[in-house]
């Protein structure tokens, strides 16, 4: 499906036309539900959370200023209702920050391209899932939806240099996480011999 430029839609929503919201709804639904379940880590949490982010998006649409892509601003909203989920829900983080003291990025560089690519993403699925929340959802914001370090401090509400610092930690665990998986495979290899 071709969609129009995210204003036409919005154009129409304001002018009486709440039909037009769907297809607002069709061309962001996908990742409003990744973001909320990297941050959540439960499909039926996220779904809500997504929904309910299309229902606070659509009943204040008549705020929405412009001066950031209507996906940006859907996604705080998105962003916002999780973390609020979470802090009402008192889940617990637990910081692996102790847990890896050796870090060395090229090394897990070159154990990754050893494996096939479908062993790789399996790798990297499994390693973004044990991030912590936050982390999960930068992640996801700037790899797989290609937002902005600018576009993700308006969501997060974050500074840029947090969100920096913040992509920065969220890579180092996951190529610590990437590692540690790596060589559990290895010996799980070994072993089968």
């Amino acid at each position: 499906m071709q969609f129009r430029d995210d204003s036409y839609y919005i154009s129409k929503v304001l002018h009486g036309d709440v039909n037009a919201f769907s297809f607002l709804v069709e061309k962001n639904k996908r990742m409003a539900y990744t973001i909320a379940l990297k941050l959540l880590n439960s499909p039926e949490d996220a779904e809500e959370i997504a929904q309910d982010a299309f229902v606070k998006a659509f009943q204040s649409l008549q705020t929405f200023k412009g001066e950031c892509k209507f996906s940006t601003w859907l996604y705080k909203i998105v962003y916002h209702e999780a973390i609020s989920r979470l802090r009402k829900k008192h889940l617990e983080v637990i910081s692996i920050d102790d847990h890896f003291s050796n870090f060395d990025m090229q090394e897990t560089d070159h154990f990754l391209t050893q494996l096939n690519i479908e062993e790789q993403k399996s790798l990297v699925r499994t390693a973004i899932d044990r991030l912590p929340a936050e982390e999960r959802a930068i992640i996801t914001l700037y790899y797989l939806n290609e937002s902005s370090v600018k576009e993700i401090t308006v969501i997060t509400g974050d500074s840029e240099a947090n969100v920096k610092i913040k992509l920065f930690r969220a890579r180092k665990r996951l190529w610590e996480l990437l590692k540690y998986r790596f060589e559990d495979k290895i010996i799980e290899q070994y072993e089968e011999k």
